[in-house]
């Protein structure tokens, strides 16, 4: 089965990693953990599901392939309306691998990352009020993100601006 590439998909590789202020954190060397720790949402697949994507297997950018979930908690909702997103809010980016199993047929795979923002305006004043956190595979304990990682989030999320620094929009 062949699916289209939506014009959000192809933000789907911006749309994964931290976003902070170049400002804040540019005396960093950028291999330093997160400044505040960003706590997996073990629960998060009871939250509201926003969206899903596929990249598919002629998308170039090899790691981003896959069936990206969006998921948002109750804060969260009100902020996809309106573009202006309260604290509390946690919206989780959950990426699966694409598994072929035969006649054009494809199945979630192993789980790739799972990508977290939480709106917490006094900790991440400097970033539009967005901490993110990133974890590979099944690992709950351990964000990945480095400084520079999120300084190129900030350049990118910045697009967003007029939408919370959000990408993902709630398909109505």
């Amino acid at each position: 089965m062949n699916f289209p590439i939506h014009s959000w998909y192809s933000k789907a590789f911006a749309v994964v990693v931290a976003l902070t202020s170049a400002n804040s954190f540019s005396h960093l060397r950028g291999d330093e953990p997160s400044p505040a720790h960003i706590a997996y949402p073990a629960d998060f697949r009871q939250w509201v599901h926003v969206k899903s994507g596929i990249l598919g297997p002629e998308f170039p950018a090899e790691p981003e392939r896959g069936i990206h979930h969006v998921y948002a908690n109750r804060a969260a909702l009100a902020g996809f309306e309106s573009g202006t997103f309260e604290d509390g809010s946690i919206i989780v980016y959950d990426l699966v691998s694409l598994t072929d199993i035969g006649s054009g047929v494809q199945k979630e795979g192993e789980r790739r990352r799972t990508d977290v923002m939480v709106k917490d305006s006094k900790l991440y004043s400097d970033s539009g009020g967005w901490g993110f956190g990133r974890f590979m595979g099944d690992d709950h304990d351990h964000d990945v993100l480095t400084a520079d990682a999120r300084k190129n989030c900030l350049q990118c999320h910045q697009k967003q601006q007029a939408h919370g620094f959000v990408f993902s929009a709630f398909r109505k």
